[in-house]
């Protein structure tokens, strides 16, 4: 624990990297070769890569903590963060689900950022979702290309992995992957019973040669718990370089521009502590790198000057670049909302609920000796299918459209966890047991914006995500939910269960998975799903790149269309989503860029 209490690596106050000057002459600022906006998943990442070169300035900015806490190390605690200092708590508002609501939306605020944050599921998606995007213009971005970058990042324990070809896997990368073990029996029965219900076995879902299929899961974790990647990049040796500073608990509020050549070149950032606090500017002589995430880097483009230009001069915003993209095409992961199933006592994990006591002790084994259910991912296997399979799925539950990426890639994903969790705030009723499985979306046709408010960076904006504005996107999801029916009873796992067909009460969580499904009626599951949907945090695609400046934020090298010197590296870039959890591609879209970068320096 002596870490926690050791120097601070990292400086706060901006007068330590950046200069009160108000002079718009860079040259009269403090200057470094790159600075990259956000520590987060991507941030981390880049820093340490770009510091590598001992020859260049890296200025790394993060507007939350250096630091997390014990919640973000142990495996599964991560939820305990939610709504606290590291979590900018975002909320999403969408008319076909619930009522129009808003729901939340966590993303991390502190190095490592939703990396910090998350289920720590490590997950390189179907290789044709890259093939996609370089087959719509975004040359350098197919599967093999990226491939080399995911096993550049990946650290696989052999010790930690069975039965998987480490062949085609990174066993030397900072990011450690290891397999936890099932948290509880009703897991592995779950997966089981998939099988049993014609849903293929995937020994390895992270292959070159995936295919759709019910597996175990990887996990971004070591023998100390969760590992983000400033766990992972930013190591004590990195942060002792000479040429890498890292900035906490500092706002970026804008970029800097000049003008070059008839078009704004990025020059640096306008950066405080706070809203009232002094400002201070800082200068990149080569790039400014936005990695802020999918809410905060099209949010930052904005109050800059870049975006819409009607929407820009709606805010009184003066206009630097017309993109009109930036904010837009929010493409997220969709959720059913948690069906929760009755189960017998003893296996599942709610035993954890059934006292303070149990819960504390359980932890404390953690604290002391790293074992235990906390050392464990909530999930640790799950099912990524095709809604179009007849082989388990009611396709007359329709009409669905195919978004797949290819005829070897889902649209949508089983995962359970076995504990009863009616919400992230909401514990099971004492002495209950069961499991959770929530049916995702993973191919949206729905697509979402974010509306800014001002041209304020304090000014939080809003995100409408327009989930399930598609029939088919509703269809999708529903015939999902009619598979979990289908697993729950079905055996092995139906042996397992519980079912009380006779309870009416709506408000009981159990009362969906409680029904008959054969009386259970298509539009039943439609109105659940409406009820009860939201985000699976998994937002992508704000500052997407592509070919099309009017469609896109950025060029196929992550530069910002018609502005020089300034790059957006993070799941904003994504052209569209991924069939898979996003934390590795953006990774692995990170060491690439650091690459590029370096390449372009060259030039």
């Amino acid at each position: 624990m002596g870490s926690w209490f050791s120097k601070s690596p990292y400086v706060s106050n901006p007068s330590d990297f950046a200069t009160t000057s108000t002079s718009a002459d860079p040259g009269k600022w403090k200057q470094y070769d790159y600075i990259v906006v956000g520590g987060g998943t991507a941030g981390c990442v880049l820093a340490s890569r770009l510091s590598e070169d001992r020859d260049v300035t890296v200025l790394l900015i993060e507007a939350g903590t250096g630091r997390g806490n014990v919640f973000t190390k142990a495996p599964l605690a991560f939820t305990k963060n939610f709504k606290t200092s590291v979590d900018w708590e975002y909320y999403n508002a969408s008319p076909h689900v619930r009522n129009g609501e808003e729901t939340y939306l966590a993303r991390g605020k502190m190095l490592g950022g939703t990396s910090a944050l998350n289920a720590l599921i490590y997950d390189r998606c179907s290789p044709e979702d890259y093939d996609s995007w370089a087959k719509a213009g975004c040359n350098g971005w197919t599967f093999k290309e990226l491939e080399p970058y995911f096993r550049k990042a990946e650290g696989y324990s052999p010790k930690q992995i069975t039965n998987i070809d480490l062949s085609s896997k990174g066993t030397t990368g900072p990011w450690k992957i290891r397999q936890t073990p099932s948290p509880a029996p009703i897991s592995d029965v779950i997966m089981e019973t998939c099988k049993e219900i014609g849903i293929p076995y995937v020994e390895d879902l992270n292959s070159p040669d995936r295919e759709v299929g019910v597996g175990h899961l990887a996990g971004i974790v070591d023998e100390h718990g969760n590992l983000s990647t400033a766990s992972a990049y930013l190591t004590p040796e990195v942060l002792s370089r000479s040429n890498l500073t890292v900035a906490v608990n500092t706002y970026v509020e804008k970029i800097l521009f000049s003008e070059e050549k008839g078009s704004p070149r990025a020059v640096g950032v306008q950066v405080a502590s706070s809203a009232s606090g002094p400002k201070y500017r800082v200068a990149a002589t080569r790039e400014v790198i936005l990695a802020a995430g999918v809410v905060s880097s099209p949010h930052l483009l904005f109050v800059s000057g870049v975006g819409a230009k009607e929407e820009l001069s709606a805010a009184s915003v003066p206009v630097v670049k017309d993109v009109p993209a930036v904010g837009k095409h929010l493409a997220d992961h969709i959720s059913s909302g948690p069906l929760i199933f009755r189960a017998k006592p003893g296996v599942t994990l709610d035993k954890l609920n059934s006292s303070l006591l149990a819960g504390a002790s359980a932890f404390l084994k953690w604290l002391w000796n790293g074992t235990g259910p906390f050392a464990s991912m909530g999930v640790t296997s799950v099912a990524f299918i095709r809604s179009d399979d007849i082989r388990f799925i009611d396709t007359s539950l329709g009409p669905v459209k195919d978004l797949t990426s290819g005829p070897k890639s889902p649209d949508l994903e089983l995962m359970w966890t076995p504990a009863i969790i009616p919400s992230f705030f909401d514990n099971a009723r004492p002495g209950e047991h069961g499991f959770t499985i929530p049916s995702i979306l993973l191919k949206p046709e729905s697509k979402g914006i974010i509306h800014f408010k001002s041209g304020s960076i304090y000014d939080k904006p809003t995100l409408a995500g327009n989930y399930l504005d598609s029939e088919s996107d509703l269809n999708v999801v529903a015939r999902g939910v009619r598979c979990t029916f289908k697993l729950a009873h079905s055996e092995p796992l139906k042996s397992l269960l519980e079912f009380n067909p006779n309870n009416s009460d709506k408000s009981d969580y159990f009362w969906f998975g409680d029904q008959d499904p054969s009386k259970v009626t298509d539009d039943d599951i439609r109105e659940f799903i409406k009820r009860n949907g939201h985000t699976a945090f998994h937002p992508v695609g704000t500052c997407r790149m592509g070919t099309d400046p009017q469609d896109s934020v950025l060029d196929p090298n992550l530069r910002v269309h018609g502005v020089t010197g300034l790059r957006v590296v993070d799941t904003s870039v994504f052209p569209t989503q991924v069939s898979g959890h996003p934390q590795g591609p953006v990774v692995a879209i990170a060491e690439k860029a650091a690459d590029m970068i370096k390449a372009d320096r060259q030039i």
